[in-house]
């Protein structure tokens, strides 16, 4: 994209943008899924996750004819100072680091799960905040029933002379919306990397409570005042957030995908109101 102008890149011209369209149905053995407006639905968690503090890329819908479309802007890419080239940024997703094929990129199929990976960010060039905002992103996945945080939906940056450091947060949609009827039901919902608990993992989000981050951060040795900060932090924060997303939504925005996200958001949200307040 070049100002308000879309342009097709030829040859080895990067591209600006990720143009993400429908997903439409997809058929399980006991399930269909209707992401037929799974555009929508991610636009809403990126505006979401972006109202409470997180660091994801900018977006927003387009439309060509009765087709809507997700403009992801790449966060792979930087203009020369002259905005005359654009450069390709290197880096590598969870699996790529770790040179794991993506067949395994999911926790329960051997991929790498929490703990493995905040090792990792041990070493970042920035360390202290790549681990907070890692485990936020965590308690973000679970309030808005994310089910497909695996290995390849997080990436760091290559930097100069082999440092590293997280990228923004990417490909955040929530399954509240495929809930019922020919969809799965809440029992169902499992995030892709569990939180310890005191027997084995924890991925059940109906069954995940701020226990299980506190008890997560403990074995890793995440400072617990930290973690106790983040959950207090969405418990102020998350009404006003939902509030806020609402109002800045186009009015053509399917009410049917934020009646399911935001109510069930609030569901587990008095989970932590419970024990933080939300004031």
């Amino acid at each position: 994209r070049i100002g308000n102008d879309w342009c097709i890149p030829k040859g080895i011209t990067p591209t600006t943008h990720i143009i993400k369209l429908p997903i439409g149905e997809i058929r399980q053995p006991n399930a269909t899924l209707d992401l037929s407006q799974s555009v929508d639905n991610e636009y809403y968690c990126l505006l979401l996750a972006k109202e409470l503090g997180l660091n994801v890329p900018d977006a927003e819908i387009i439309k060509a004819g009765n087709v809507r479309a997700l403009a992801v802007e790449r966060f792979d890419r930087r203009w020369n100072a002259e905005r005359t080239v654009l450069l390709r940024l290197p880096q590598e997703d969870m699996c790529q680091t770790f040179g794991l094929p993506s067949s395994v990129k999911y926790e329960s199929d051997g991929g790498p799960g929490i703990a493995r990976i905040m090792a990792f960010l041990m070493g970042s060039s920035e360390a202290l905040r790549d681990r907070y905002d890692f485990m936020k992103f965590q308690v973000f996945q679970w309030l808005i029933g994310a089910t497909d945080g695996h290995a390849k939906n997080f990436s760091v940056f290559i930097q100069a002379g082999g440092s590293y450091r997280l990228t923004p947060f990417y490909d955040i949609i929530s399954a509240f919306p495929v809930l019922g009827g020919t969809g799965i039901h809440i029992s169902d919902l499992k995030l892709a990397m569990g939180l310890n608990a005191s027997k084995g993992k924890k991925t059940a989000i109906d069954k995940i409570y701020p226990r299980h981050f506190l008890a997560t951060a403990k074995v890793l040795r995440f400072p617990e005042v930290q973690m106790h900060e983040i959950l207090s932090d969405f418990a102020r924060m998350i009404p006003a957030a939902l509030d806020n997303v609402k109002t800045s939504l186009p009015t053509d925005f399917p009410e049917n995908v934020v009646t399911a996200v935001e109510s069930n958001v609030l569901r587990l949200h008095g989970r932590l109101s419970r024990e933080y307040g939300s004031k």
